[in-house]
């Protein structure tokens, strides 16, 4: 009998020790749900949207599973760059790869978060422009960019980011929700996911799809986080911490990126298919809530869109800070002078532009295709050096993460190249 409680009570310990064990990784989320927080905002609502309302389900490949897989990739890679080396990505590029390197990856980050922060104040016109009457569009960018370069400045953007955080999270639920409720016919959402089906007039949409969930700043911003985190201190025994950190907030972002689109699909196609809907603002969008929300559902989604388009800038003027002054060696200080007037420059400079743009939709998918192109640059920089043992060591790349990279980033490319080529009238 006493040999039976003995087992019993090892066994009960085991299990403990498992529930504790997966509960400590849950409760030490942190970079990557950073991750996925901003790229579950304006570009991915809309350019989803977009998307089921234009094509129905035939999109979801690059939205979901190619998106998800890419980010995936390469968000893994750069966090065990940070694992193997203690440093911030922007860092190891300028010291193992020099300073035109760096030059490159700042140019296209600086830049390409500037035309990011014109796409999210363009979902601020589409979300708040009609709620006051004869209150200009401009005015209420102006408003935001200032509401949260000011935050910048003293230090107290976390509570802003806080509460949007909780805004973007019902809103995403409610989507998933909403997808239960259309009851879309799952046998063509799987075909979608699986099957790449797409016209070469499709290429910027598609880009923009890729873009919104790949963002290049977000590569920076993991490894950064790994470091702050000091899990390159343990880099064995945190291995499996960050791999968990990594793919689950990627993956449930991937699913709310999936029921937004499912359900424009399911609700707004035959729309599109039976009146040509066309999605110029927030009225269309907000259509696809309607079976939830009823005549709730434009005034939530538009503070939904709102919410999701201010808490990515924050991020997008941090990141470009920290990626200039780490590359230059100058103080990544908040409060330092280097440091506030990158932000400043790539908090302000896009006001100007969004404030003359004529279709914000579009402006919208422009910039997620921007960063879409831009993509490559930052991922061959992270494949170079996880493949160096000098650099990574025993942390470097296995042959099958080297041909799912280049697979993936291969694919970005050409869609990028099909796109100049496109803008130039050649393809």
């Amino acid at each position: 009998m006493e040999e039976n409680k003995l087992k019993t009570t090892d066994k009960e310990i085991i299990q403990d020790e498992k529930k504790d064990s997966i509960f400590s990784l849950f409760r030490q989320l942190g970079p990557g749900m950073m991750v996925a927080g901003a790229f579950i905002g304006t570009g991915t609502i809309t350019t989803s949207i977009v998307a089921g309302t234009n094509n129905g389900y035939n999109l979801l490949w690059a939205s979901v599973t190619l998106a998800v897989i890419l980010t995936i990739v390469l968000q893994e890679m750069a966090a065990r760059l940070a694992l193997a080396t203690g440093l911030p990505l922007a860092t190891l590029i300028r010291e193992k790869l020099g300073l035109w390197a760096s030059l490159i990856a700042v140019v296209a980050i600086a830049g390409g978060n500037s035309i990011y922060s014109v796409g999210n104040l363009s979902g601020v016109g589409i979300a708040l422009g009609g709620l006051v009457e004869g209150f200009p569009v401009w005015g209420w960018m102006f408003i935001v960019t200032l509401f949260y370069w000011a935050l910048l400045m003293i230090g107290k953007y976390s509570v802003m980011e806080k509460a949007i955080t909780i805004l973007v999270a019902i809103m995403s639920v409610t989507f998933l929700i909403n997808m239960v409720i259309v009851q879309p016919d799952y046998s063509q959402v799987l075909t979608g996911l699986i099957i790449p089906k797409f016209e070469i007039s499709d290429t910027m949409l598609i880009l923009g799809l890729i873009g919104t969930t790949v963002v290049p700043y977000n590569l920076y911003l993991h490894s950064s986080g790994v470091v702050e985190r000091g899990w390159h201190k343990n880099p064995d025994k945190n291995m499996r911490l960050m791999r968990f950190d990594t793919l689950i907030p990627i993956f449930l972002g991937g699913l709310v990126t999936m029921a937004v689109g499912v359900v424009a699909a399911k609700v707004l196609n035959p729309l599109r298919i039976s009146e040509g809907l066309e999605i110029v603002g927030a009225q269309q969008m907000a259509m696809a809530l309607e079976p939830l929300l009823g005549n709730a559902a434009f005034f939530l989604f538009s503070i939904g869109l709102f919410a999701a388009a201010v808490s990515s800038m924050p991020m997008a003027a941090l990141s470009a800070a920290y990626v200039v002054t780490q590359s230059f060696k100058l103080s990544s200080d908040m409060k330092s002078p280097p440091f506030r007037i990158v932000f400043t420059l790539v908090a302000w400079v896009p006001f100007i532009f969004a404030a003359g743009v004529k279709n914000p939709v579009w402006t919208i998918i422009m910039a997620q295709s921007v960063n879409g192109m831009l993509l490559p640059i930052t991922a061959i920089f992270i494949f170079y050096l996880i493949n160096k043992k000098s650099i990574a060591g025993k942390f470097r790349n296995k042959p099958t993460t080297n041909i799912l990279g280049i697979f993936a980033v291969g694919f970005a490319i050409y869609l990028g190249v099909m796109n100049i080529l496109r803008a130039l009238g050649i393809a």
